[in-house]
């Protein structure tokens, strides 16, 4: 019985740092705040995590799921916007067909710097990124 409740409690321990943490826009640097809101006045219902360094908004829209991320002094570090299979490119679906990937989600993601990926995350967990032109560029761990 200790080796399972130690084992359910490393379990835990691990699925804590693996994951990003929710936290209240009060724990949320106001740099970070402010241009949230430059960027999406539009959003009202939104929640906060905190992945890595950075501090991540997340909000429903049409029903899809939008994140942005900001480093501790509001600088933009990435956004993720899921979208409908259809919306992304033909020769990146024809890439999922001819490999046999079972899509589970589409996104169009956009980096610092802000060039843009799709990705495709299947249901093994594996996140499929492609350029602008529906080139492949890697396969990685989906987060």
């Amino acid at each position: 019985m200790k080796h399972v409740l130690c084992l359910l409690m490393g379990c835990a321990a691990f699925a804590q740092v693996s994951y990003a943490q929710r936290i209240p826009e009060s724990k949320v640097p106001a740099s970070c705040v402010q241009a949230f809101h430059k960027l999406y006045p539009q959003v009202k219902n939104y929640f906060w995590e905190k992945e890595h360094q950075n501090f991540e908004a997340n909000w429903k829209e049409k029903g899809y799921d939008h994140s942005v991320a900001f480093s501790a002094t509001g600088a933009f570090a990435g956004s993720e916007t899921d979208v409908p299979l259809s919306q992304i490119p033909q020769p990146i679906r024809d890439y999922a067909d001819k490999h046999h990937l079972n899509i589970k989600e589409a996104s169009i993601n956009e980096d610092a710097q802000h060039r843009k990926t799709y990705e495709l995350d299947d249901a093994k967990g594996m996140a499929y990124i492609f350029d602008v032109q529906g080139k492949w560029i890697k396969t990685q761990k989906a987060d």
